[in-house]
């Protein structure tokens, strides 16, 4: 169930608060070292989840993530930290695993904006809330992934398991913990042996998602494209796009697919992007602006 709530006042910036709540129950793994966003029981977790556009609404200035134990907080959680964040537009609505040994089916990090580093949280009662170090500027319309990697080795014991969403169609979660070995959200452990795997060298697919409320600032349309949201074009191209945007471009990244970084094999000056050496298919197109933000793009090679 999806909940939206608007604030009474308009903000000096002309945005009006925004509040978004994506599922709801009681429901708990059982497993309490598999709940996500972070295994609170494990010393280290990776997982990702991806909420659609039509839960969300509408495009927002993602400011912070509220997630709910079922447990009040106790403690200070301080074996609980070091904890990075990205979240990126996607087209993709489950995670297209496979049981194989390269089976686990991540959508790349390097296709999303770190949006927290090294961070942590504040807690009150059973909610967790992560304040983003840069806010994720969500165009409205693609679904978005969240990618959590918490490095602080240590637990904080079994008492504290996220609530979870209802079961969709097909899994929308992905998580891999472990009390000694520490996952590189880069390079993601790819062991996928089926829904049930508990494996700590395996990855867990699920078919429900950790409830969350997406705070922030809601965007207009007219909103959305100043504050990064760049046209290129033409798209599809064959050999040179020009980008477009009111914000300045301070780098640039290409991407396949896969997560291949092929920046080397562009040029990129005066806002044109020349892609004469890259073969015909689909890449993504990473820019980071002087103003302190990043968007993705879609880029077809014909």
């Amino acid at each position: 169930m999806k909940k939206i709530t608007l604030s009474l006042f308009t903000l000096l910036s002309g945005f009006v608060n925004a509040q978004v709540t994506i599922g709801e129950g009681v429901r708990l793994d059982t497993n309490t070292g598999l709940s996500t966003p972070i295994s609170i029981y494990y010393g280290y977790s990776l997982s990702q989840q991806i909420y659609t556009a039509d839960e969300i609404g509408g495009a927002i200035r993602i400011n912070q993530l509220k997630f709910y134990t079922a447990s009040t907080i106790n403690s200070n959680l301080s074996n609980t930290g070091d904890i990075d964040i990205w979240i990126g537009h996607t087209s993709a609505s489950t995670f297209q695993n496979e049981v194989s040994s390269t089976g686990a089916g991540w959508l790349p990090v390097a296709q999303q904006q770190r949006v927290l580093t090294t961070g942590t949280f504040t807690y009150y009662s059973n909610e967790l809330i992560f304040t983003l170090d840069t806010p994720f500027d969500y165009n409205g319309t693609d679904n978005i992934v969240i990618t959590f990697d918490e490095n602080r080795s240590g637990n904080n014991g079994t008492n504290y398991r996220f609530y979870q969403t209802p079961d969709y169609p097909g899994d929308v979660s992905l998580i891999n913990r472990n009390d000694s070995v520490n996952p590189n959200p880069f390079s993601p452990p790819t062991v996928y042996t089926g829904p049930n795997s508990t494996s700590t060298t395996e990855v867990q697919g699920k078919k429900y998602k950790a409830i969350v409320t997406i705070i922030g600032d809601a965007l207009s349309v007219d909103d959305f494209k100043t504050v990064g949201d760049a046209v290129l074009y033409p798209n599809p191209a064959n050999d040179k796009v020009a980008i477009n945007t009111k914000l300045n471009i301070e780098s640039l990244e290409v991407f396949d697919i896969n997560g291949k970084n092929l920046t080397a094999n562009t040029n990129f000056n005066n806002n044109v992007l020349d892609i004469n050496q890259l073969a015909t298919g689909v890449y993504m197109v990473k820019i980071k602006y002087k103003e302190g933000i990043s968007s993705t793009k879609k880029l077809i090679k014909k």
